[in-house]
């Protein structure tokens, strides 16, 4: 049987997805399994979800590659979104 762990990974390797950027909480414990088994995404874990926003944003800038990360629900929710979802931003040099 496959789990909808496994379906989000293939779907993203098939994406061109390269990398994954995690801080999982016990709710992403399954896509933690799902991406020890996929040998086309890399999974790197940090220890808080600002850092996992700022290395997804990082690698995404240096090597145009696509990039995806996970993270729990909580706080740092805002920070999360306001570095992956302006794309306009990224291109700009402050």
């Amino acid at each position: 049987m496959i789990r909808g762990a496994d379906l989000l990974l293939r779907s993203l390797a098939q994406s061109g997805v390269e990398l994954c950027l995690a801080n999982p909480g016990t709710s992403e414990m399954h896509l933690v399994a799902a991406l020890d088994a996929a040998p086309s995404i890399r999974a790197v874990l940090t220890l808080h979800e600002a850092v996992a926003s700022g290395a997804a944003d990082g690698w995404g800038r240096v090597t145009g590659g696509r990039r995806v990360r996970s993270c729990t629900w909580g706080r740092g929710w805002p920070t999360r979104c306001r570095t992956c979802t302006t794309p306009g931003a990224r291109r700009r040099r402050w």
